[in-house]
């Protein structure tokens, strides 16, 4: 499996870092540092400033850039089959999904936030961007990965759905780890599994699409029932985008895996609404796949 670890000085790159250790398997590791020359020379070119001053600068931060790359290769060394580290300068989002067309990763993981060697030019935007243009599947970490031990997969009966336990089953995460599979019934006329009339038919409706649903999530997650996950499966109602990430606060789950949608030539510059709202609003790490 080859894994694009984008890193900077932020502490978020840390914990990003830190989910490493919970593959499975050592993972071909590609690690890359991208200094934006453009966005430093606008922060630190100015009349008040001496000569020459900002080339020093960016000097160091290439320098600081360096000692990030080394410093990663050396702790990550045992957990890695092979390490790669590259250096880049540009946009920082456009640089990672750029690295993983021509490297073929299959995943990417980066902090939720990054900076700049300096520590100060925040660069929020990037995970977005990442989970967004990405070609693979992305992996945004939000907390420290001091241990993962719950995850929630969203199930909606598309292939999205099928792709994620495929994931899950090619790529896993070190055992024990229990997976929460939760199909969301949006709970309005037009519900799962076909419209509904009126309140009656609502209420039979939810009966109906309960049932069916819990077989849907049997099916789809029986590539899992032999391992090495303890698999249970939920039923949950509302905006599926919040009521997911509801259910993973009250799991306290440390990781929500959920479908990117529309793979298909320009659609692969779109992630689904789903998607992005859990994202954007979870408190937990966030893995989108692809």
């Amino acid at each position: 499996m080859r894994v694009l670890l984008a890193v900077d000085a932020s502490p978020d790159s840390r914990n990003a870092a830190g989910m490493i250790a919970h593959l499975a398997e050592p993972p071909d590791l590609h690690v890359l540092n991208v200094v934006d020359v453009e966005a430093l020379q606008h922060a630190y070119e100015s009349p008040d400033l001496p000569a020459g001053y900002f080339e020093t600068y960016r000097k160091e931060v290439s320098e600081a850039a360096e000692r990030i790359l080394h410093e990663m290769k050396a702790e990550l060394a045992p957990r890695a089959s092979h390490i790669r580290l590259i250096a880049d300068t540009g946009d920082a989002a456009e640089s990672i999904v750029h690295t993983a067309e021509e490297s073929r990763v299959d995943l990417v993981i980066l902090g939720q936030r990054g900076m700049t060697a300096t520590q100060t030019f925040l660069l929020g935007g990037v995970s977005q961007k990442v989970a967004t243009y990405a070609p693979c599947s992305v992996l945004v970490v939000k907390e420290p990965a001091v241990s993962l031990e719950r995850v929630l997969v969203a199930i909606d009966g598309s292939d999205e759905s099928r792709k994620v336990v495929q994931f899950l089953a090619r790529i896993p995460f070190k055992a024990p780890v229990r997976v929460t599979a939760a199909l969301v019934w949006p709970g309005h006329q037009r519900g799962l599994f076909g419209p509904a009339k009126g309140p009656r038919d609502l209420r039979s409706a939810a009966k109906s699409a309960r049932v069916k649903g819990e077989e849907l999530l049997r099916s789809i997650m029986a590539p899992l029932a032999a391992g090495p996950y303890e698999v249970e499966t939920e039923w949950l109602q509302g905006d599926p985008a919040f009521a997911l990430i509801e259910a993973a606060a009250r799991h306290q789950a440390q990781m929500i895996v959920l479908g990117a949608r529309g793979m298909k030539a320009i659609k692969r510059f779109l992630l689904g609404s789903v998607s992005q709202k859990v994202l954007v609003h979870a408190t937990c790490s966030v893995l989108i796949v692809r």
